[in-house]
């Protein structure tokens, strides 16, 4: 099916339009913890365990897929155009409310560091890029197997008619964000042997319109990463009151 030249003249002009919404779209930079919360997760140990933790960066284990087709939501009868991406920070011209600024391994490893800092389950914890950066008793390594990113813009089957019903309030796109690591703690000397492991795996889906929502689409990896987290650190607040010498080198 081909795409007439008034459809796709009227989403060119939406584009433009988008484009220049750059005051609606806040920042695009990481930060955690995440705006919408402020705050860090509520578990806290009630000791800490005696032995000083470091996080390493997660190895990277993405793909390299991506998809652009946000024109195909200008040919009458099809129901929305989309974009995916399997490493979002990568993207080489994303529209604005697609852009993203963040390095994950980097960034979800010191989000690790901070949360288990926060929940004091170790005497010391810190981010290191390296175990020969700091001492250290313990270590957390992990996996990064997925940070998808996926952006669906409706056209609802009326394309140029359907873009009036953005400008009246009905949802403009759908924003899903998934991710998914592992992490374990190895004494720092001996990462063959696992003291701890957990897999995480979170996926949020949110809705936006030229009104609202674009400006927190960003914020979808700093509270995927604090969701992903929130069972492994109330296992490891648990585990810290319960069985200490697990957590510990031996």
């Amino acid at each position: 099916m081909r795409v007439s030249r008034n459809s796709l003249s009227v989403f060119i002009l939406f584009l433009l339009c988008l484009s220049t919404l750059t005051g609606c779209l806040g920042n695009r930079n990481w930060q955690y913890p995440p705006s919408s919360t402020g705050t860090y997760l509520k578990d806290k140990a009630a000791t800490p365990v005696p032995a000083k933790a470091i996080v390493l960066p997660l190895e990277d284990l993405r793909g390299n897929g991506l998809k652009e087709e946000y024109s195909k939501a200008a040919i009458p009868l099809v129901p929305y155009g989309e974009v995916y991406y399997q490493r979002p920070e990568k993207a080489e011209k994303p529209e604005q409310v697609d852009v993203v600024r963040f390095d994950p391994p980097t960034d979800f490893s010191k989000a690790i560091a901070a949360e288990l800092d926060h929940a004091g389950v170790f005497s010391s914890v810190s981010f290191v890029q390296s175990t020969t950066q700091e001492p250290a008793d313990v270590a957390f390594r992990g996996r990064l197997r997925s940070t998808n990113w996926k952006r669906r813009l409706y056209s609802y089957l009326l394309i140029p008619v359907g873009v009036v019903f953005w400008f009246l309030g009905a949802p403009m796109s759908e924003t899903s964000t998934a991710l998914e690591m592992d992490l374990q703690l190895n004494p720092v000397n001996d990462p063959e042997k696992v003291l701890w492991s957990m897999t995480m795996e979170f996926e949020g889906k949110r809705f936006d319109g030229p009104y609202y929502g674009l400006e927190a689409a960003v914020e979808s990896y700093p509270q995927a990463i604090q969701e992903a987290l929130r069972p492994a650190i109330a296992d490891l607040v648990s585990l810290a009151k319960q069985d200490p010498k697990r957590l510990m080198p031996r």
